[in-house]
């Protein structure tokens, strides 16, 4: 389950019993055995490993900060699921979808990109809601970046509560005190955010305090004359200077990244069986198993900044790269004889795939209508 499952269950089992004991091996159960075992299995499983392997990861490497904080980026999306009974009463969807539909959030570390804690809930969940739920995952000295979604009186509350800061991008229409500050001209103010009567209502329902909250107002102005409004509660100006929040928001489109990343190369949306179970076991084994991936990334990176530290460029690994590379060796990883070779040589291959980055390089969204490739269940991908 943690090996990147793509095809048919029977070519799985082969691919590991070769990754294991070589090319004339044969699968040593059958895929019939392997859906009545994982009845038995608890999805949670996934999370808790997660949860161990990233307390490792940043208790043995010295992982990349900003002014002290752990940048953890939230974003939401969604994700098609079998059209299966079981699923469709769990997942629910639009009433107009062919097929059930989650909800996904994420707590993306957008600086040495691991998935802090990655959510599947029912489509009819709210991000602002997945969001808070998050929070109780992270610590004091995480900073937390947020599109113009989820700015809500008592999500600040809680995280005022929680003694977390935020960085949330807010609409230039969320309030009269946005609007005076964006014809002001001004590129940062402090204000008091007061509850009104609904406002309270929703602090007091989710048992928070209903206090005027302090934060400040951040001008970013963008290329095209547009201007962006940013809300945060780091209020000091000198030491978390004005310009510096431009790049800081920026960095939140690495957990969008992340999502093209998983829909497309890791296929989230791809599972390997039609009950509610088998889509959360497959969903939060590939978090874990991308995880794995990132982490010897994030180690290749290290040798490729050394490697190429003298080129005019810096080089990057490219990450798609970097998952084909740990297909079947993830299972040699966790069972194998000779882990620390194995973990040299994927890591010195991952250096070695890196890529130049271009900067000042943008490619404008290209939306437009088209229909999305799914993943249908009798019809598997091939290898």
């Amino acid at each position: 389950m943690l090996n990147f499952r793509k095809g048919t269950l029977q070519d799985e089992l082969l691919q590991y019993a070769e990754a294991l004991h070589g090319q004339d091996a044969t699968a040593p159960v059958t895929p019939a055995a392997v859906c009545k075992a994982r009845k038995n299995l608890r999805y949670p499983v996934f999370i808790d490993l997660n949860q161990v392997v990233i307390k490792k990861f940043s208790t043995h490497f010295i992982l990349q900060r900003w002014h002290g904080f752990r940048l953890l980026a939230v974003d939401g999306s969604t994700g098609r699921l079998p059209n299966t009974k079981d699923i469709a009463q769990t997942f629910g969807g639009p009433s107009d979808a062919a097929c059930p539909m989650a909800r996904f959030s994420r707590l993306y570390d957008v600086l040495n990109k691991v998935i802090v804690r990655a959510h599947i809930e029912p489509y009819a969940t709210g991000e602002r809601e997945m969001a808070a739920a998050s929070l109780y995952d992270t610590q004091v000295d995480d900073l937390l970046l947020y599109d113009r979604g989820y700015p809500a009186f008592w999500l600040l509350a809680m995280h005022r509560d929680l003694s977390r800061h935020y960085c949330m991008r807010v609409p230039v229409a969320f309030n009269q005190a946005v609007k005076a500050f964006i014809k002001s001209g001004q590129h940062s103010r402090l204000i008091t955010l007061t509850p009104s009567s609904d406002m309270i209502q929703q602090c007091q329902e989710y048992n928070l305090s209903i206090e005027p909250i302090t934060a400040r107002l951040v001008r970013v102005p963008l290329k095209n004359g547009e201007v962006e409004v940013l809300i945060t509660s780091l209020i000091d100006e000198k030491r978390y200077l004005t310009t510096g929040f431009k790049q800081l928001y920026y960095k939140h489109w690495g957990v969008e990244e992340g999502y093209k990343r998983e829909k497309s190369s890791v296929e989230i949306e791809n599972f390997s069986g039609r009950s509610a179970l088998t889509v959360q076991q497959d969903f939060h084994a590939k978090i874990l198993a991308l995880n794995l991936a990132s982490m010897m990334a994030w180690v290749a990176q290290v040798i490729a900044d050394q490697r190429y530290q003298h080129r005019r460029l810096r080089y990057q690994v490219n990450f798609a790269d970097a998952l084909s590379l740990m297909k079947n060796r993830l299972a040699r990883l966790i069972f194998g004889s000779n882990t620390m070779e194995l973990c040299g040589y994927l890591t010195h291959q991952m250096a070695g795939v890196a890529e130049p980055i271009r900067p000042d390089r943008s490619y404008p969204r290209n939306i437009r209508s088209k229909k999305l490739q799914g993943f249908h269940a009798s019809y598997k991908r091939t290898r």
